[in-house]
């Protein structure tokens, strides 16, 4: 208790103030953009029929899925936002559990979810929880078999609830922390081959309970009417010549591949990987008041490769480590406002630094250099900071090769990945 009294002693008296009173709704104007590495995690529930019968013992289970949210929500009422969110695609697999459990997995599903709502953040001060409810629409963007066959899942919707904290850093900038829950569920169906010929199969359909928990951490800026209680720096026109990006980014591979196993086509073969997160930084130079170069280079990250399709059901074919970077040249519609989008093109480049052996004995994947395209946008906080958010497109296709049970193998690779990022710009 001395302690306490000693440290409150210590505090300004406007700071006394502040944490006696109480704390200020959260008023109609205001609006908030959320930046937030999430995962997320399926229930893993639901009935399992294999040819229309129904055994209790047979489930399956997923991995836990990580992506990026991006979330922007506008109070309509003092206390009372509007939000919407979008995350990044995120990959999960379907491994047999119970009766099925010794299967390989069944395949690969890549996914995204769209949020529309409604939130209560009655409090405006250093510590600000909300709740909120709406409506998650889930998108199944891709789907790849391993040991099953045709896998479709298709898309689905359902309520949620959430409830979480902001903690105000400055009257503009905080983090916060929040936890989703969704309930909604899906009818998955694919075949089962009975023998290694692949001639014969069993129908296999779940119904899919997804019901999944999201948890994020990220960034919270704050604008609007009365961001700072009072009036807001006016934004200006930006006449700086650098800009600065530092976040996190998502990548997606487009896993495709055209095999060949001791000089033979080998049919149906595909590719899977999981999405992967690295700390990337873009540097920026304007040369017309429009026109700017920016090159993006990031930490390499290590991904597991594993066979999809035809070569589905076989074990880790290996693992590499990549660079990834991009030069690009922007053109940036507006330099003035508070949201500046921009598009732009250019080349990509991955280096490849290394590789592990896995099914695939001697693994080696080539350099590779294709197209890159982007567009994204920044959200000024002040004439100096903002938060953005952007999206690459880039066209790598390199060539891997390695033994396969003795016999060479060629893998003339499609990877064509898609990179969301998020994080702070500085102007200067």
């Amino acid at each position: 208790m001395k302690t306490i009294c000693l440290i409150l002693g210590a505090l300004p008296a406007g700071s006394m103030l502040a944490l006696a009173s109480p704390a200020a709704a959260q008023q109609a104007g205001d609006a908030y953009v959320r930046v937030a590495a999430a995962r997320t995690k399926l229930v893993d529930n639901g009935e399992v029929a294999t040819n229309g019968v129904v055994n209790p013992a047979d489930g399956y289970k997923t991995r836990d899925a990580y992506h990026g949210v991006l979330t922007g929500g506008f109070f309509m009422w003092n206390g009372v936002a509007v939000e919407a969110s979008i995350s990044t695609p995120a990959t999960t697999n379907n491994v047999p559990a119970g009766g099925l459990a010794g299967l390989p997995n069944l395949g690969d599903d890549e996914f995204t979810t769209v949020t529309v709502g409604a939130n209560i953040q009655p409090f405006k001060g250093r510590v600000s929880p909300f709740v909120g409810a709406g409506i998650v629409r889930h998108f199944t963007t891709q789907e790849r078999d391993g040991l099953g066959v045709g896998l479709n899942i298709p898309n689905a919707h359902g309520p949620y609830v959430q409830a979480g904290v902001d903690y105000a850093l400055t009257p503009r900038w905080g983090v916060f922390a929040s936890v989703r829950k969704a309930w909604y569920d899906t009818n998955a169906t694919g075949r089962l081959p009975l023998d290694a010929t692949m001639t014969s199969f069993a129908a296999v359909s779940a119904k899919a309970e997804l019901d999944p928990v999201t948890i994020q951490l990220g960034v919270t800026a704050r604008f609007g009417r009365h961001a700072d209680d009072g009036a807001l720096e006016p934004i200006g026109t930006d006449t700086t010549k650098w800009t600065v990006r530092a976040g996190l980014t998502s990548l997606t591979l487009a896993d495709r591949v055209d095999l060949s196993v001791g000089g033979a086509h080998y049919p149906g073969a595909d590719l899977s990987t999981f999405e992967h997160w690295t700390p990337t930084v873009q540097i920026g130079r304007f040369l017309t008041r429009n026109v700017a170069i920016n090159l993006t280079a990031g930490i390499p990250p290590s991904i597991d490769v594993y066979g999809g399709g035809s070569i589905g059901s076989l074990p880790k074919l290996g693992k590499v480590r990549y660079g990834p970077m991009a030069l690009t040249a922007q053109y940036h519609f507006t330099r003035s406002g508070r949201i500046r989008p921009y598009v732009g093109a250019g080349a990509s480049y991955m280096i490849v630094f290394g590789t592990k052996d896995g099914t695939f004995e001697n693994l080696k994947v080539k350099d590779d250099f294709g197209w890159a395209f982007e567009a994204g946008t920044d959200i000024m906080i002040s004439n100096r900071v903002a938060i953005f958010g952007d999206v690459k497109k880039a066209l790598l296709r390199p060539v891997t090769t390695g033994l396969f049970m003795g016999d060479s193998v060629v893998g003339k690779t499609r990877l064509d990945p898609w990179a969301f990022s998020g994080g702070i710009a500085y102007h200067f």
